[in-house]
């Protein structure tokens, strides 16, 4: 999956990229949630650390993805969904079933 941006995460030893941005280094850049979804910013709802760094690269993303109106495309669905029980109030075992289809013979 190609993003348009990533965080780094900061360790004692090593600086690497990370899996997503912490919400509060979102709502410091003056988003919320949803509105990064939008703009296909990942978010890491595991981590809690803000970095300034991370807050200043969400900022000039913002910026440059508002100037240049950048839209992200809907995710496609990977499977047809469920099939069977879930449809099976639709046949007429499944009308039979919850009582909807009355019999011919009466006792």
């Amino acid at each position: 999956m190609s993003r348009f941006i990533s965080p780094m995460v900061f360790r004692p030893e090593t600086v690497r990229e990370g899996k997503g941005f912490s919400i509060a280094e979102i709502q410091s850049a003056g988003l919320n949630p949803g509105e990064a979804k939008i703009f296909g910013i990942p978010v890491d709802l595991r981590r809690k650390s803000i970095h300034e760094e991370n807050v200043e690269i969400l900022k000039e993303f913002v910026a440059s993805a508002k100037e240049n109106g950048v839209k992200v495309p809907k995710p496609k669905q990977s499977s047809k969904g469920q099939r069977g029980r879930a449809a099976r109030s639709l046949t007429k075992a499944g009308r039979k079933v919850r009582g909807l289809v009355r019999s011919a013979h009466k006792n």
